[in-house]
């Protein structure tokens, strides 16, 4: 059996200059995200609330910090543009066509989501201009600061909600720059001392503590930042309507850091290269989770017993989507590769492997991989996919 395993998953995961760190945390975050979606419709029993929303902030904001790391700052060129296409654009056409599909075989109508985007979807229509945008966000003097405030000013604009995600879009900007940060530099002598673990396990403890407290008082909505400051504003008024945003950013900051904080920075067997297929835990578990709730299966969940099993079973959903055979088949829809949509001119840039800026990777997190190109200013940069330590960067 260990011969098996590690022909499967120790071989690929070592064919690739990947550091094996933020893998690690890609399928930790991605893991949460299908364990956080499973037990949305158990939220009424204090369990499945408490533990939905002690790892909101180990979800989301983690995720987004991770493809915020693996993101360039670099100029938007034809093969930039190719590559935001193929690995987010694509994939988010394909799989909405998915979703209608699924939707009509258990709901028996149609429904279109291109401009609605359907449960986890928005994320891609997110992430287009997360990396479009970066660029010019971070050429400012305070990057992070610029786009916290932004998330907290958004929110009085009734005009930003859940069409084209832009009300997410803006809100969770901050966690994609400070991504973007780490690979930077930023923290790389905190990240990994021994101080700093105890800490951040203290701060995780005590957001358990604190989640428990307030586990009665919390308004769901208010966390998806999906919708602007309308009944934030009847409880706050308009003047302290970005309180709770406030807080629950500075939550998915501190806490989403303490959770990369501990992530085990060696390669670990197995999980280190299923981490490279954390955009296939969060692309497909909604096509297995919605089939799922419509069975009714989730009702007949009552003890804690069965609590405990139905995270244990989403934490098993997460291996097996991100596995080797479910990769293989499902390449074509999450890294698709279709040279002939492309011009000439595309195709040629993309052969020449042009100057790749600091920070270039994968903007999807799909784990894609090409060669190091060398910038003209002689400092050998990573390419799509390949993984450049944090601190090394060069902007």
């Amino acid at each position: 059996m260990a011969r098996i395993m590690k022909g499967l998953f120790g071989r690929r995961a070592r064919s690739k200059s990947r550091d094996p760190w933020w893998d690690n945390v890609r399928y930790t975050s991605g893991t949460l995200v299908v364990v956080g979606h499973t037990i949305e419709p158990l939220r009424h029993m204090e369990g499945p609330l408490w533990l939905w929303l002690v790892t909101w902030a180990l979800r989301l904001p983690v995720f987004v910090m991770v493809c915020g790391y693996f993101s360039s700052a670099g100029p938007l060129n034809l093969r930039e543009a190719r590559r935001i296409i193929e690995s987010i654009a694509l994939p988010y056409v394909f799989f909405t066509v998915l979703q209608t599909l699924q939707v009509r075989w258990l709901e028996g109508e149609w429904k279109i989501y291109l401009g609605l985007p359907k449960w986890t979807l928005w994320f891609l229509l997110s992430l287009i201009v997360w990396r479009v945008a970066l660029p010019y966000v971070v050429a400012l003097r305070f990057p992070f600061t610029l786009t916290v405030l932004a998330s907290l000013a958004i929110g009085y604009f009734n005009e930003f909600g859940s069409e084209f995600s832009a009300s997410r879009t803006v809100a969770l900007f901050p966690f994609f720059v400070l991504g973007w940060k780490i690979r930077q530099g930023f923290l790389a002598g905190v990240f990994g001392r021994g101080w700093t673990r105890w800490l951040s396990v203290g701060l995780l403890l005590g957001s358990g503590v604190v989640a428990w407290l307030v586990r009665e008082d919390v308004r769901i909505g208010w966390t998806t930042l999906a919708a602007p400051y309308v009944s934030q504003i009847e409880t706050f008024g308009f003047a302290w309507a970005w309180v709770f945003r406030a807080a629950l950013l500075t939550w998915g900051v501190v806490l989403g850091l303490c959770l990369i904080n501990l992530v085990p920075r060696r390669r670990i067997p197995v999980v280190t290269y299923l981490g490279a297929g954390g955009m296939y835990i969060y692309l497909l578990h909604p096509l297995v989770l919605r089939p799922l709730r419509e069975t009714g299966i989730f009702e007949q969940v009552g003890s804690r017993e069965e609590q405990v099993l139905a995270v244990l079973a989403a934490v098993a959903l997460a291996a097996v989507l991100a596995s080797p055979p479910v990769r293989a088949v499902m390449k074509p829809l999450v890294q698709p590769s279709v040279p002939w949509l492309f011009s000439r001119e595309v195709r040629d840039s993309s052969v020449r492997k042009p100057v790749a800026s600091a920070g270039s990777a994968d903007p999807a997190g799909t784990g894609t991989t090409t060669a190091t190109a060398e910038r003209s200013d002689g400092v050998t940069a990573p390419a799509v996919g390949e993984q450049q330590p944090a601190g090394s960067g060069s902007r």
